[in-house]
């Protein structure tokens, strides 16, 4: 089941699903007392974060990060100790749609994500590269943060 609401904003209103109970608690209880929806915070522009993997291997740190429909030239990627700093944005198509939108997920914006990494990495050997909407950032672990067989004399 479908329910139309109109934008805080004034804008437009969208269809959103709505579950039976999801209706009963809100004839019962006041706006305010409403649990906030991930759909409700992607319509106005937020939560808008990519989801991310980050593997530690012997000698690097791989990061992968879901990005779909972002350009390589709106992604901005920054390394500064131990510290990845991510940001992008993925515009609206600027043909608008002819009609009004009855229910839209599909999320635009800009993002930033700071990511802290388990070690310092070699800030000028970082490589990135994006495919089919996943960019994929190898950050080479510093010398310092490598880890060394001691051998005991």
């Amino acid at each position: 089941m479908a329910t139309l609401t109109q934008r805080p904003s004034g804008g437009r209103a969208v269809a959103r699903p709505q579950d039976p109970f999801d209706q009963l608690f809100e004839s019962i209880m006041p706006a305010f007392f409403r649990p906030v929806r991930m759909n409700e915070l992607a319509a106005e522009g937020l939560g808008t974060k990519p989801s991310i993997d980050i593997v530690d291997r012997e000698n690097e740190i791989l990061v992968r990060a879901e990005v779909p429909g972002v350009k390589k030239e709106d992604l901005s990627i920054e390394v500064q100790g131990n510290q990845l700093f991510l940001s992008g944005k993925h515009e609206d198509e600027a043909e608008q749609e002819q009609g009004n939108y009855l229910y839209r997920e599909r999320r635009f914006g800009s993002f930033t994500r700071s990511i802290q990494l388990p070690e310092e990495v070699d800030s000028e050997k970082v490589k990135a590269s994006c495919h089919d909407g996943i960019l994929e950032i190898t950050l080479p672990k510093a010398e310092t943060a490598k880890r060394k067989k001691i051998s005991v004399q």
